[in-house]
């Protein structure tokens, strides 16, 4: 669900992702509770395959990764055997 309502967050702000959240958790539940079925393991979220065509040049992938927090090194740690 986090992933979710991080993507929501992103277009519509941090409030109406929780009230969307919200909203399919009861939606989820209502659907449970008239039907009397268990709940099901792949839910109502639907899988959205990553868009094949968009492509980071190298300096936009650093600053994403830096942006998130990541620290990159330029040196490669020595294996030990």
């Amino acid at each position: 669900m986090f992933k979710i309502f991080r993507r929501i967050k992103a277009r519509r702000g941090h409030k109406k992702a929780i009230i969307a959240i919200c909203r399919m958790i009861l939606t989820a539940i209502w659907h449970i509770l008239s039907k009397l079925e268990p709940y099901p393991s792949d839910g109502f979220v639907t899988v959205r395959p990553a868009k094949s065509n968009k492509v980071l040049s190298t300096a936009q992938a650093l600053n994403l990764l830096k942006s998130r927090d990541y620290i990159i090194k330029d040196d490669v740690p020595s294996t030990v055997s």
